[in-house]
C-alpha cells in the first residue's frame, strides 16, 4: 500500500497561482525520479471575500519510503531548483501537508 499526501499551497495572488500551476507541471517528472508519484493537481481560485488562491496536489510515496527523506531529496536536487528559477518563493504564503490513509475499499490502496 502506498502512503498518500495531500499538499496544499496558498498563493499570494491569482497571478502567482497561474505561475505556480505551470511550475507544478514541471515538478511531476522530477518528483517521479525520487519515487514521488503525482495523482492529480487542482487549483482553487480566490472567491469573493478573503479567500486566497490555492493549489492542491495529491501525491504518493512507496510504503517503505520515508516521506520526508524522499521529499527533501527532491527539494535539494537540481531539477527542483531549475523548476523554481525565476519564481519568487515568497509568493507561496502557506503550505500544508496532510497524510491520507486509504480506507479498505478505496481504489487508491
Amino acid at each position: 500500500m502506498s502512503q498518500y499526501q495531500l499538499r496544499v499551497y496558498t498563493l499570494s495572488s491569482p497571478e502567482a497561482l497561474a505561475a505556480y500551476e505551470n511550475i507544478w507541471s514541471q515538478h511531476i517528472p522530477g518528483m517521479a525520479k525520487h519515487r514521488i508519484t503525482t495523482h492529480g493537481v487542482w487549483t482553487v481560485p480566490p472567491t469573493s471575500g478573503s479567500e486566497t488562491p490555492r493549489l492542491y496536489a495529491l501525491v504518493s510515496y512507496r510504503d517503505a519510503d520515508d516521506v520526508q527523506e524522499r521529499l527533501q531529496a527532491y527539494l535539494a536536487g537540481p531539477a527542483f531548483r531549475a523548476d523554481m528559477e525565476g519564481f519568487d518563493i515568497s509568493q507561496i504564503v502557506g503550505v500544508t501537508e496532510t497524510v491520507l490513509t486509504p480506507t479498505a475499499d478505496s481504489p487508491l490502496r
